[in-house]
């Protein structure tokens, strides 16, 4: 007789554990001033790239295709890239097909920023030839523009995206600024936020519907008596100073550490019309799980950024920055939604 498959009641917070989401101090020093240093150049000066980090290892991305990848092996640090990248969307093999190489001079580092310029041309033609947008370009141009570049007017600065811990994957986590605190004070001991992006053509049923986010996020808070949740402040703050160390975010923003309490859900719909009627049950469904798992509803936010928000014009380049007064709580969000109908 066969073992009984896994359930999702089978999940372990008690064991559970990952490598935390930073890189070491030695990649740090290759990136600030050592050998890496031209590609942290290059991902700072340029707007189509971005640069995130992971576990003892680092990714650029380009309209949300991880083009390098950096990693640090027992033999040093090597670059990998997917020579699936340089065929037709629906020539590629499932798996990635790897090649690396080890970065131990000037030399091998240069090869990989040539590498990114091969690469991003390559992607360029085959999107002039109909190839989908991956979903992770949503969201890292949602981060961008939530990125902390006005610190005395944002209202979020955006830390990390696909953040995963426990059950789930979360679209982005970041802080929010502390309420009825005036400037850039409010991201002084800002809350915690995890995140939800509804981005244009994302299903809203299924394991991608709302409620299931929230459940997972509920879940999350509530384990080993809050325990994981501390993990999860530490490390988002920790990776907050380290991207500001790097200059991925800006040292404007006045950091000290992530408040403690419950963090704050919010999912934010971009260029969509929220007062549809299509989202009605799963936003009631997301409000229901949450008093079922017991997570106090107040901490649930809502957002409406894009051109679909309301007073947004064509011309609004931060169109996706969160601002003063869009986060909503439950009650104003279904007010605001109620007004738009009529």
């Amino acid at each position: 007789m066969g073992s009984k498959k896994s359930t999702k009641r089978d999940f372990d917070w008690r064991s559970y554990s990952r490598p935390s989401r930073l890189l070491d101090g030695e990649q740090v020093d290759e990136l600030t001033c050592g050998r890496l240093s031209p590609l942290l150049s290059l991902a700072r000066s340029d707007g189509e790239l971005s640069l995130q980090l992971r576990a003892s290892q680092l990714a650029v991305y380009s309209r949300g295709v991880s083009l390098v990848r950096v990693r640090r092996t027992d033999a040093g640090l090597i670059g990998e890239v997917d020579a699936n990248l340089r065929l037709p969307h629906a020539e590629r093999a499932g798996a990635e097909r790897l090649e690396s190489w080890p970065l131990d001079t000037a030399d091998d580092v240069a090869r990989l920023l040539a590498t990114v310029d091969e690469l991003r041309a390559d992607l360029d033609h085959w999107r002039a030839q109909g190839e989908p947008i991956p979903a992770r370009a949503w969201l890292l141009d949602f981060a961008a523009a939530n990125a902390g570049a006005a610190p005395m007017l944002d209202e979020l600065v955006v830390v990390d995206v696909e953040y995963p811990y426990g059950r789930r994957k979360f679209d982005f986590v970041g802080v929010r600024r502390t309420p009825f605190v005036g400037g850039a004070g409010a991201f002084a001991m800002p809350r915690l936020v995890l995140g939800d992006l509804r981005y244009p053509g994302r299903a809203v049923g299924g394991s991608a519907q709302p409620a299931e986010f929230g459940s997972d996020a509920a879940e999350l808070s509530h384990a080993l008596s809050g325990e994981h949740l501390a993990h999860v402040r530490d490390e988002v703050g920790a990776l907050l100073r380290q991207k500001q160390g790097l200059g991925l975010l800006p040292a404007e923003v006045p950091f000290e550490r992530v408040s403690e309490g419950y963090p704050e859900l919010v999912v934010v719909f971009e260029d969509a019309d929220v007062a549809d009627a299509r989202f009605d049950a799963p936003i009631a469904d997301l409000h229901d799980k949450l008093v079922t798992r017991r997570f106090p509803t107040e901490h649930l936010r809502f957002a409406n950024v894009g051109l679909a928000r309301e007073g947004a014009e064509s011309t609004d380049a931060s169109k996706l920055t969160v601002r003063e007064g869009d986060v909503l709580d439950y009650r104003a969000f279904k007010g605001m939604r109620r007004r738009r109908r009529c």
